[in-house]
């Protein structure tokens, strides 16, 4: 039997962009809805807690400048936790190449760097992101969508090679265990430079909020009072508090369960179909659904044209994180660096520091990307971790028998997320920018691929946030409006 549940709004999605939606759609005195295929909030914000500590996957780490990400935390009491000290220790990494390990100190002068000779003492996982930083046009953030950027919407290859880098050099400073993309040729340029201005801009903006968090210790993860001049928190109880906390604060509690399978949009309202036979009536819907999800949903009318092409084609990264325990300090007996960057199948191999010592390694946990994700998600989870565990043991012996696998969170394996986050292939930015988050009728879109100005989860919100003020600010309008 049919369930139909009639609001003023509906919000299918209850990551970070659905619930700032909701919760801005509520301030204005919008009855509104929340729709969850899955049986948590969070999206891809998720706190492992079930494999013990704060293990996090997805978003992890909020920027000091994440205006609406700690206000957030603010306004719902969630304690915010200083990781300032623990940072410099996650570029105390080793690279692994060609079976070799290879300590940042002599990279300078191995043979098997290419880079130029300035260059020379950048480590392949920064030479990327100094190029984009050092050879930036955008003034903000924002200007990537400006008409004249459009020269730059072309391939991180071709743009480095425009900067006479060979193609060896280009393979080894954008290639390993990328973040965007498969390699260089896979991502735009655009994309990356507007990344590079979004982390200047951010780094060069002062704590907004004096006391985002409350109270708390002084410690090495101290409380955000102790510090103004943090770089960076974390969540107390894990980042997936702020989206949990954000749902708690909704007068509706979150339809869990309701996964959206059609949109049907009569001119005069929505009606969002859910698998189960649940359906939701309202005057507008809100979409915060990654696109390579949203491929699923049936839309009537059907989206047209280059909104269509965007929704079918726009990829998200294969990513995959695996967790594990060590037995020993095995890196005092080989004196390497207990983070490890690899170009095999165990990509960023990084040293966790959870507890309150941010000198004391808690586990460890590797980020892989790309097509090495892909190969490690064709295997099951033990299977997986087995073979990270082979990598580091094969060039790092004092590991052997060190380390035991405990759990994966794979986001390109997950029907509810099918990648980590967007990107834009070469030209895509130009052709599908201004198309790709318009409102489709009386639906509108919103998530980390839609925002303008922040990347990562400061874009979901500042998405969220539009799509609620495209709803809201008429209505207000309406309102406000004399009467005859």
């Amino acid at each position: 039997m049919t369930k139909i549940h009639r609001c003023e709004a509906v919000v299918i999605g209850a990551g970070l962009a659905g619930l700032n939606a909701a919760v801005h759609l509520q301030d204005a005195g919008v009855d509104v809805r929340v729709v969850e295929a899955q049986d948590r909030v969070g999206g891809r914000v998720r706190s492992m807690r079930e494999l013990g500590g704060n293990l996090e996957a997805g978003g992890t780490y909020i920027g000091a400048a994440y205006r609406r990400v700690i206000d957030a935390a603010s306004r719902h009491d969630v304690r915010l936790i200083d990781v300032t000290p623990s940072l410099k220790f996650f570029r105390e990494q080793d690279l692994v190449l060609d079976g070799e390990i290879i300590r940042q100190s002599e990279w300078p002068a191995h043979p098997a760097n290419p880079f130029p000779d300035p260059d020379r003492a950048l480590m392949p996982w920064t030479f990327g992101r100094m190029l984009t930083a050092r050879q930036n046009p955008l003034k903000e953030p924002r200007h990537w969508l400006d008409p004249g950027q459009a020269v730059h919407d072309v391939s991180m290859h071709e743009w480095m090679r425009g900067l006479g880098l060979n193609d060896k050099t280009i393979r080894l400073g954008y290639g390993l265990n990328v973040s965007y993309g498969e390699d260089a040729h896979d991502v735009s340029a655009l994309q990356l430079l507007f990344r590079a201005a979004f982390s200047r801009a951010q780094a060069g903006s002062p704590l907004t909020a004096a006391d985002p968090a409350g109270g708390g210790s002084a410690t090495s993860r101290s409380s955000v009072t102790s510090s103004t001049s943090a770089r960076g928190f974390t969540a107390a109880d894990g980042v997936q508090r702020i989206p949990e906390a954000m749902a708690e604060s909704l007068v509706h509690p979150v339809h869990y369960g309701r996964l959206a399978r059609r949109i049907e949009d009569d001119g005069r309202q929505v009606t969002v179909r859910c698998e189960g036979g649940a359906e939701y009536r309202a005057a507008h819907a809100v979409c915060a659904l990654p696109f390579t999800v949203l491929r699923g949903i049936a839309f009537d009318p059907p989206l047209d044209g280059r909104q269509r092409e965007a929704v079918a084609s726009l990829p998200s990264q294969a990513m995959t994180q695996l967790y594990f325990a060590h037995k020993s300090e095995f890196w005092e007996e080989d004196g390497i660096a207990p983070s490890l960057f690899t170009d095999t199948a165990a990509g960023m191999f990084s040293a966790l520091r959870n507890g309150s010592d941010p000198t004391e390694i808690t586990g460890f946990s590797a980020w892989v990307m790309g097509r090495n994700a892909v190969r490690l998600d064709a295997l099951p989870p033990e299977k997986a971790g087995a073979r990270v565990i082979r990598e580091i043991e094969a060039v790092r012996p004092a590991a052997r028998g060190q380390l035991e696998f405990i759990g994966r969170q794979s986001w390109g394996a997950d029907p509810f997320a099918r990648g980590a986050w967007a990107y834009f292939r070469p030209g895509q930015i130009t052709r599908y920018a201004a198309a790709m988050g318009a409102s489709h009728g009386r639906v509108r879109f919103c998530g980390e691929h839609l925002a303008v100005a922040n990347r990562g989860m400061e874009g979901a919100m500042e998405s969220g946030e539009s799509a609620a003020m495209g709803i809201t600010t008429p209505r207000q309008s309406r309102e406000a409006a004399p009467s005859d």
